[in-house]
């Protein structure tokens, strides 16, 4: 697949943790761009969300554009819990995270998602204008589905660090026995909102009419 020029644009409006409104990924003459993010619950994060999947991480490569670098990545989707995502002839869809490494060139984003090939993970993405995704409030949008454990089962994780250091998904740290989500109490509180559908509230960086669009309102709610 060929990325050669092209530039991570994001659309006017969007979304939590975009990069300020340069619209843009991170630039070679900064080694890191500070964010700002709202502060979400899962419930808006899903609200606002084109598609939220599960699957694997099958491809990771970055782009360069002038002083512009971003990583692209492609995951192999194996259950989808909103929307119809668009995917490639194989069955991927493609996300696209600002910052990166090319030919040594380095460019770090304040809580950008790293990923990696093979990692198994549940996402909640905004699409593009080019049919390719972007993770909702950066690395809040993205979880790593690694082995509890205790008793073997699936549960999620979130952890990053900048590109100036190493990250690897199979060593992540586990959090504490009392803060473990599992993989199933996530996707049924993920499967809940979405059945129950949007409360009619504002969300930040996200427009009324958007999200009218991708959800439909809760019973008895009127706008």
């Amino acid at each position: 697949m060929s990325v050669a020029g092209r530039i991570h644009r994001l659309p006017l409006g969007v979304l939590f943790g975009a990069l300020a409104l340069a619209g843009v990924g991170s630039s070679l003459v900064q080694p890191a761009h500070a964010t700002s993010i709202a502060s979400l619950s899962l419930e808006q994060m899903v609200d606002a969300s084109d598609v939220i999947a599960r699957g694997t991480v099958t491809d990771v490569w970055a782009s360069i554009d002038g002083s512009v670098i971003d990583t692209h990545l492609t995951i192999k989707v194996e259950k989808s819990l909103k929307g119809t995502a668009n995917l490639n002839t194989s069955g991927e869809l493609e996300v696209l995270v600002p910052g990166g490494e090319v030919d040594g060139a380095r460019s770090a984003v304040d809580g950008a998602p790293r990923y990696g090939v093979g990692e198994h993970v549940f996402v909640l993405l905004q699409e593009r204008r080019d049919g390719s995704y972007l993770n909702i409030a950066l690395n809040a949008g993205k979880y790593t589905i690694k082995q509890n454990p205790a008793d073997g089962s699936d549960m999620v994780v979130q952890f990053t660090v900048p590109y100036d250091r190493t990250w690897d998904y199979r060593f992540l740290p586990n959090p504490s026995v009392d803060e473990r989500l599992s993989l199933a109490d996530l996707e049924a509180r993920v499967a809940a909102r979405v059945a129950a559908g949007w409360d009619g509230q504002p969300i930040p960086g996200a427009s009324l009419d958007h999200l009218r669009l991708i959800n439909h309102l809760q019973a008895g709610v009127r706008q």
